[in-house]
């Protein structure tokens, strides 16, 4: 063949697939520019519902890491309606509590631990990691949720914030970038049966939650006066757990949603001892951590209990020598 016969043939080939590839992603962009607009209309409609109660949260936040101003504590909503409501609850270190980007992203290692134990009433009694496995909630039946164990539960309060977050990731700039880095069809098609889900489940589940809550508590961790403990052997320990199973101070702040009024704002040592009762004893280094934890968050409670209880009446004095007691005042 004569040379110009193979540099024609470069040529027309060279064109085609630069024609093949504009085409191609002409196509995958209108399919990214069609789900951003669902997800537009998605905020549009479920964000004013959701974001600013979100907003309000982590203004709290902030507020309770700022420097220490002392404890504070109002007795304006009795303990046992408040252990019994149902609730918001949030829990990390107090170092990720100083701007929004980093509690959203503490809040996705947010549990549900002692702490809640010790100071709720949770009526749903059932064992919250037993279930049905799930990545999302649109993997559960009706009315159940995947909770922060990857469990299909009913929703159960108090009601962990990491979830709503989840719920809210949709919504994300980060889920926004992620998507117009998609590079095929096939991975833009993943993100809009993303967004399916999480409408058709987290976010009505997280908004119907939100509004009926009636209190917001949260734990911050201070980090421990030697630092974090080591992390355990052949274990996949965070660095959370490994702060949680020696004692540190933590600040422990509540809110009454509907009035704004802060009911609680304590700091104190969490730490406690967890005593066996038996003949048998654990020693695997595992479980003997995760007990030293469920005390000392259980041990904070408690200290959230006294504080929260309603002060006790001063004893009368005794007469003095010689007198008749006074009578007591009728009921």
């Amino acid at each position: 063949m004569a040379p110009q016969f193979w540099l024609w043939t470069a040529v027309l080939l060279g064109a085609f697939f630069v024609v093949y590839w504009r085409v191609v992603q002409g196509a995958l962009e209108s399919e990214k520019n069609q789900v951003m607009a669902k997800q537009r209309a998605i905020a549009q409609s479920l964000g004013p519902r959701i974001v600013p109660f979100r907003d309000k949260l982590e203004g709290w936040v902030q507020e309770l890491a700022k420097p220490w101003p002392g404890a504070s504590v109002s007795h304006t909503v009795a303990l046992a309606d408040l252990s019994k409501s149902p609730g918001v609850y949030l829990r990390i270190r107090m170092k990720n509590a100083t701007k929004s980007e980093n509690i959203r992203k503490a809040a996705a290692r947010s549990l549900r631990d002692g702490f809640t134990s010790c100071l709720f009433v949770d009526k749903a009694s059932t064992n919250l990691a037993e279930g049905a496995a799930c990545k999302t909630s649109g993997d559960c039946q009706s009315g159940q949720l995947c909770n922060e164990w990857n469990v299909c539960k009913p929703p159960s309060s108090p009601y962990n914030l990491r979830l709503a977050y989840r719920a809210l990731r949709v919504l994300s700039t980060e889920w926004t970038d992620e998507l117009h880095q998609a590079g095929s069809d096939l991975a833009v098609a993943g993100y809009d049966r993303d967004l399916d889900k999480v409408v058709k489940t987290d976010i009505p589940v997280a908004i119907d939650l939100l509004q009926r809550a009636k209190f917001f508590t949260v734990v911050l961790d201070e980090e421990p006066k030697g630092g974090l403990p080591k992390e355990l052997p052949d274990s996949s320990e965070t660095e959370e757990e490994r702060l949680g199973r020696v004692p540190h101070m933590a600040r422990v702040g509540i809110w009454n949603l509907a009035t704004g009024e802060q009911l609680l704002r304590l700091r104190t040592e969490a730490a406690g001892r967890f005593l066996p009762v038996g003949k048998t004893a654990v020693s695997d280094p595992a479980s003997q951590a995760a007990q030293a934890r469920q005390a000392n968050s259980c041990a904070l409670a408690l200290e959230a209990k006294h504080a929260l209880a309603p002060p006790t009446p001063p004893s009368p004095e005794p007469a003095p020598s010689g007198q008749a007691a006074p009578s007591p005042a009728a009921p």
